[in-house]
């Protein structure tokens, strides 16, 4: 299979995906763009110059410019990311100024291909910046300045947290957690429980949450509560329901217990968040 070459050499690309489970890329293909993937909901298959990875909910992605690479469906449930393409030249007007800072390179190392295992706060964090992006919609030259102040706030913040990352051979890849990743993306809506879920894996709950913890660096419960809090953070955003019908939506057992998990990953209540959002995009969300 011959890889296509895509995408143009300077610019700027975001975009909000959502995708059923029948959606495949079909070819390997590179582009002369840095891209960005964050994983909303659901899980995809990536590949990345020959490395194949699952990436769940609230992991990153990033790919370096021409280098091959495809994404495919994985699972049963429909999902959602943000892609984000963009030249190095198109930031140019940042770099210029702060020529020490390597803004880039970080981007394109294999080690940093999938950036996993972060907290629900970091990931509320990348994914707040994101959002901010995909919310500037005008082309005039301050929606351009803002564009580029907070690309350049995200891969500051992606590559402290790259840094951060075990390194090479250090961390523990587990096969049995990258299921159970999955199967919370999947199932993040129902009613979950340690022990449910070491049955369905024919583990003990001793045994799953040593495992998971060991892989991912973070409990199960905390795994769960993060996926659940990106899956509110969109529904807020997107739709008009209330809290109550949100948290009761994602998997939340009570309207409280939604909002005190809420606002301990986010810094905010629910309500403030919509309010945010809004202000950021200009107009309430539709139904």
């Amino acid at each position: 299979m011959q890889p296509t070459l895509t995408g143009e050499p300077q610019g700027f690309f975001i975009e909000f995906i959502a995708q059923d489970k029948s959606f495949e890329v079909s070819s390997l293909h590179t582009h002369r763009q840095f891209e960005i993937c964050y994983q909303v909901a659901g899980a995809r298959r990536y590949v990345i110059e020959g490395a194949a990875y699952i990436v769940n909910a609230g992991d990153v992605v990033l790919i370096g410019e021409g280098q091959l690479h495809r994404s495919g469906a994985f699972g049963e449930q429909p999902s959602s990311r943000i892609v984000l393409n963009f030249g190095a030249d198109w930031l140019r007007p940042v770099t210029a100024a702060f020529p020490e800072l390597d803004l880039f390179s970080f981007l394109g190392q294999e080690q940093n291909h999938l950036l996993r295992a972060l907290t629900a706060r970091q990931q509320s964090g990348v994914y707040a910046l994101l959002q901010r992006m995909l919310a500037v919609s005008a082309q005039d030259a301050e929606s351009q300045a803002l564009r580029r102040l907070l690309l350049a706030a995200l891969l500051l913040e992606l590559r402290a947290l790259c840094r951060a990352q075990p390194a090479a051979g250090a961390g523990v890849r587990s096969r049995t957690a990258e299921q159970v990743q999955a199967y919370v993306a999947e199932h993040y809506a129902e009613k979950l429980s340690l022990a449910g879920i070491a049955a369905r894996f024919y583990l003990s709950p001793c045994h799953l949450s040593r495992l998971f913890k060991r892989a991912t660096g973070m409990g199960l419960t905390d795994y769960i509560n993060g996926v659940r809090v990106k899956a509110a953070q969109h529904r807020l955003a997107a739709t008009g329901e209330s809290a109550a019908a949100v948290g009761a939506g994602v998997g939340f057992g009570t309207t409280a217990h939604f909002r005190r998990v809420f606002r301990q990953i986010t810094g905010v209540t629910p309500q403030q968040y919509r309010q945010l959002c809004r202000g950021a995009c200009g107009a309430d969300p539709k139904e």
